[in-house]
């Protein structure tokens, strides 16, 4: 069972009620989903000031990098680029977090900011999840298209090709490259264009749940909670159903 809409409902109830329809799309999430951080962003961020001779205390950091994320991280339309690259959200995020914890902002900041953008498009800035390798695995396996939708930009490839997990999805879709966000209802128009020939319906996976879709009688929301829902809960429903 899982939480659509705030109901324990059979996610697959609708799939499985028309046996000649194409097998639903699968859309991940990125972070908090496939991907974590490989260290505490409060660690990240002082470790790296600590090489400016600035020091800081990485609970701190991490708390309010929580708080400020949480607070910018809506996004309305006109404030995304379209080219790739989401520097300037990123930057200020970093000044925020900086400026709350105490951290005067000098002549070292872009240098810090440059370095910490480029931490987070490499392999070692990440790990997935402990099941997603193999729950990713067997998902494609039964034949499910799989894709990845997030609020990130195009270093989100690179990551997921570093890890080795590209291979699992038919198409990556990023914010950052349509000039929309979640849970802006246009970005989920645009997910359902995109995998219209794939599949006649799309089950989003996320870990957030402010970004639960808009209704649609072609879209199901598959919310998880880890430790106690994970992508294994997700694939128990496909091969009860496949």
């Amino acid at each position: 069972m899982n939480y659509w809409m705030g109901k324990k409902v059979p996610i697959f109830c609708h799939w499985r009620a028309e046996k000649k329809m194409k097998r639903p799309a699968i859309v991940f999430d990125l972070v908090g989903t496939l991907l974590q951080t490989a260290l505490p962003v409060g660690v990240v961020y002082s470790k790296l000031l600590a090489e400016y001779g600035i020091r800081s205390d990485p609970k701190v950091m991490h708390d309010n990098f929580i708080k400020v994320f949480d607070f910018f991280k809506l996004r309305p339309q006109g404030s995304i680029p379209k080219d790739g690259d989401d520097k300037r959200f990123w930057e200020k995020i970093v000044k925020t977090v900086l400026q709350e914890s105490g951290i005067p902002l000098g002549s070292f900041f872009f240098d810090y900011f440059n370095k910490l953008y480029s931490y987070y498009s490499q392999k070692e800035a990440w790990k997935p999840y402990p099941e997603v390798i193999s729950a990713l695995g067997k998902m494609s396996s039964l034949g499910f298209p799989l894709f990845v939708a997030s609020n990130w930009d195009s270093r989100a490839r690179t990551v997921l090709r570093e890890w080795g997990i590209r291979q699992y999805f038919l198409d990556i879709f990023l914010s950052a490259e349509w000039g929309v966000a979640k849970p802006e209802a246009l970005f989920y128009h645009l997910v359902l264009l995109k995998t219209t020939k794939e599949s006649s319906a799309v089950f989003f996976v996320e870990d957030d749940p402010q970004m639960r879709p808009p209704y649609s009688e072609k879209i199901r929301f598959f919310l998880l909670k880890r430790p106690f829902i994970n992508l294994f809960d997700l694939l128990s429903q496909l091969q009860k159903s496949s």
